[in-house]
């Protein structure tokens, strides 16, 4: 049924539209939320499947109680859909021990009493006998990590939200909004929609829909490869953990299912160039998978062996797109000057693990204006505000 005016519109049905959306209708609003196309999908940045999920957070110590909750969030959610949603193989970690990955994992353990285990070197090998870490490196094993199921949960969030009424336009292109008396004009491509409040959690179209705002947002291309093992069994769920290592932040995933092992690089020390989000991803080519396969060669020699032969074990491989702030933290707060109007954008690659967490916190901002977890570390005032200080306004 189409209402002439909700009491939301959500921007977006990612990953933090879709969490968003179920929230407020499972707490009694009339919620429409609107996408270009059809989530999930390979468009943007919940390509590839799998995300890690991690609560010893080395990006900052204030990710921690965010990760808390997001944790609660994913187990209660698979129960209510009589799955599992978030796997919690552990994840081990490796690098030297003042690497900004090691450092920055024992900084937030210490401060909210993380369990962390540590093993020798020996005993690494012998409990991880896939992986081969550098002499003189630090492993950490953080026993309740693991990966999150990427296109199941937010299939179940939509299904969720559309029962609790929300109504959910897709292959709507949004292509203006704009304030009209105290509600929101947006105009599609499949009609127009008013809202007393707003949510934009577009992700890497966040930018374009704000542009007069003028966000510090960048749209990278990332590059996710899936490997079949060379020798299986050490890479099974059960036995081969989620995994991270120091520098480039080289991370990975158990051969789930048996489609592969899938791998990636989340630093790049290369700047990259910003990609054209409005069309379809080239297909990635052989010169971008190979710095992946030349990590693993080091690291878990007997998953593909060396180059060049180590090519010939890619299942396949996508891109991914990463929308990114200076600072690589995300921005959550409100509209600058739009009353009833929220912003979820910039996730710099490592947003996916929160989603249900920031559903919850967006619901309670466009309800009452609160937040149920500190979110100062996001707000968008830590930028420089070049828009408003020249006179442009939305």
């Amino acid at each position: 049924m189409t209402r002439e005016c909700y009491d939301a519109a959500v921007l977006g049905l990612g990953a933090m539209g879709a969490f968003t959306c179920l929230e407020l209708a499972r707490r009694g609003l009339s919620v429409v939320g609107l996408d270009q196309f059809t989530p999930p999908h390979d468009r943007g940045s919940h390509s590839g499947d799998t995300r890690v999920f991690r609560v010893a957070y080395a990006e900052h110590p204030e990710y921690v109680p965010l990760a808390q909750r997001a944790g609660q969030l994913w187990d209660r959610l698979g129960e209510e859909a009589g799955t599992v949603f978030l796997h919690r193989t552990g994840m081990i970690n490796l690098g030297p021990e003042d690497s900004p990955l090691i450092a920055g994992i024992q900084d937030s353990a210490a401060k909210f009493g993380l369990e962390i285990e540590e093993f020798p070197e020996e005993e690494a090998r012998l409990r991880f006998p896939a992986f081969h870490p550098e002499r003189g490196s630090k492993i950490l094993f953080e026993p309740g990590a693991g990966w999150v199921d990427v296109n199941g949960c937010l299939r179940f969030a939509l299904e969720q939200a559309a029962r609790a009424s929300a109504e959910l336009r897709m292959q709507a292109r949004v292509e203006s909004c704009r304030r009209e008396g105290g509600d929101f004009l947006i105009r599609t491509t499949s009609g127009t929609v008013i809202a007393r409040r707003l949510i934009v959690a577009a992700g890497a179209w966040s930018g374009l829909l704000l542009a007069r705002l003028n966000l510090p947002l960048k749209v990278l291309r990332k590059v996710l490869v899936w490997v079949k093992p060379l020798h299986p069994t050490p890479f099974e769920p059960g036995v081969f953990p989620v995994f991270a290592s120091a520098g480039e932040f080289f991370y990975g995933f158990p051969n789930i299912h048996g489609e592969g092992v899938k791998l990636a690089i989340h630093w790049s020390r290369e700047p990259m160039q910003p990609t054209d989000i409005d069309v379809p991803q080239p297909e990635v080519d052989t010169k971008e998978i190979q710095p992946v396969l030349e990590k693993a060669a080091q690291l878990l020699p007997s998953l593909a062996g060396p180059l060049p032969g180590a090519l010939d074990r890619v299942i396949r491989a996508k891109p991914c797109l990463y929308t990114m702030t200076p600072d690589e933290h995300f921005i959550i707060g409100r509209h600058p000057y739009w009353e009833n109007a929220y912003i979820a954008a910039g996730f710099s690659g490592h947003g996916f693990k929160f989603a249900p967490a920031i559903g919850e916190i967006l619901a309670g901002l466009a309800l009452d204006g609160k937040a149920c977890l500190p979110i100062g570390f996001f707000s968008l005032p830590r930028f420089e505000e070049p828009a408003a200080r020249r006179g442009v306004h939305p």
